[in-house]
């Protein structure tokens, strides 16, 4: 058993909330470490409009740090079926499909398109967070961790893991930091029931020209769901960083769900989810081939997408084990006193029990914060 030096944070996970924890705790001249089990660069309400918002000009202090620019800035177009959202219509479905190369919408769809929303290069963000970590002092370590305990007798976290995959080792730290998402069970033991979402994701080709087909924002699809299948599909256009003539589409649920990141299907991507997918693109969007997706990918959900948050969440998180609290943190809807959407309280205590929450088959429900019933504003990924 090897041990390390003490740290006044230790960060357990090295993905972009994480790293930009570490970034902002690093830059606060603290002596901090960031632990990841695998390698390094690996790949809705209304509160979240405001918090969307307040990100902008960290976002912005990012970018100035990091001597590039990290998002590219495309807007973003909501639309769909009115009942299902809030706001003024700024958009009829006759200009959304003039504009948008949607086709045979129904008549009854309006729009909201918001010009300060964008695409993040998630790649470079990473890199970027990974390297002005090391260059304000932070140190790195690719450990997985199984365990946390607190020291009494000198007021010290102990964080103890498996150093390279080999070596037993441990780490001390007055406060630490948990960001690493849907494994967070190996960390908190046992499993306290997390619903863990395996969602898809597909790429297509789109016609290239004359008169292809151009996406000129992301946008988002609200609409009822249809036999039990959630309906709500979103896409980016063609960025400038990935290949040309191929767009990225995908239906915001999952069938496939689990409690567990061990549990994720490895080697298969649901079908259904994929199907769903590949109908819309099929009946909805002009110029794409629908035939077969160029690529399916799929990623462990357990939330809303926060990409679009992520140096709004690192810096939270950093000054409220630095500082004892944040603005960023000062929305009810992250307050862990807060109440599920029945209004009971989300403290519980009770023995879970490992396995899956649904298997492949109907999808269930939405995701916790999921935008469906509200037309958000935000920063994509």
């Amino acid at each position: 058993m090897s041990t390390t030096t003490n740290y006044d944070v230790i960060v357990i996970g090295g993905g972009p909330v994480g790293l930009a924890a570490t970034y902002e705790v690093a830059k606060a001249v603290r002596k901090v470490l960031v632990l990841k089990q695998n390698n390094f660069y690996n790949q809705a309400e209304d509160f979240m409009a405001v918090l969307a918002k307040e990100s902008m000009d960290v976002w912005d202090e990012l970018e100035k740090d990091a001597g590039e620019s990290l998002r590219w800035m495309s807007g973003l177009l909501n639309f769909g079926d009115p009942t299902l959202g809030e706001g003024s219509p700024e958009v009829t479905v006759d200009k959304i499909q003039q504009r948008w190369p949607f086709k045979d919408l129904p008549s009854s769809y309006e729009g909201l398109y918001a010009p300060d929303n964008g695409v993040i290069n998630v790649p470079p963000l990473v890199r970027t967070l990974s390297r002005l970590t090391k260059d304000y002092g932070a140190d790195a370590q690719r450990t997985k961790v199984n365990g946390i305990s607190f020291d009494t007798s000198n007021n010290l976290w102990n964080v103890s893991g498996i150093r390279h995959g080999k070596d037993n080792t441990s780490y001390h730290a007055s406060k630490i930091i948990i960001a690493n998402g849907a494994y967070v069970s190996h960390v908190l033991k046992p499993s306290f029931g997390l619903d863990i979402w395996e969602i898809t994701s597909s790429y297509f080709n789109i016609n290239a020209g004359p008169k292809g087909t151009i996406f000129p924002s992301m946008w988002f699809q609200f609409a009822p769901d249809v036999n039990d299948r959630l309906r709500l599909f979103y896409g980016f256009p063609a960025v400038p960083w990935g290949p040309p003539n191929v767009v990225r589409i995908a239906v915001d649920a999952a069938t496939r769900r689990i409690t567990d990141s061990d549990q994720r299907a490895a080697c298969e991507i649901n079908a259904e989810d994929i199907e769903d997918t590949r109908n819309f693109v099929r009946d909805h969007i002009a110029g794409a081939d629908a035939s077969a997706p160029v690529f399916n990918s799929t990623c462990l959900q357990t939330n809303i997408s926060a990409m679009r948050f992520v140096p709004s969440l690192g810096r939270a998180l950093a000054e409220m084990v630095l500082y004892g609290g944040s603005k960023f943190s000062e929305h009810e809807e992250f307050h862990i006193t807060r109440k599920n959407a029945d209004g009971s309280p989300i403290l519980r205590q009770a023995t879970v029990k490992q396995g899956l929450v649904s298997k492949l088959g109907v999808q269930k429900g939405q995701r916790s914060g999921s935008s469906r019933h509200s037309r958000v504003h935000h920063i994509g990924h």
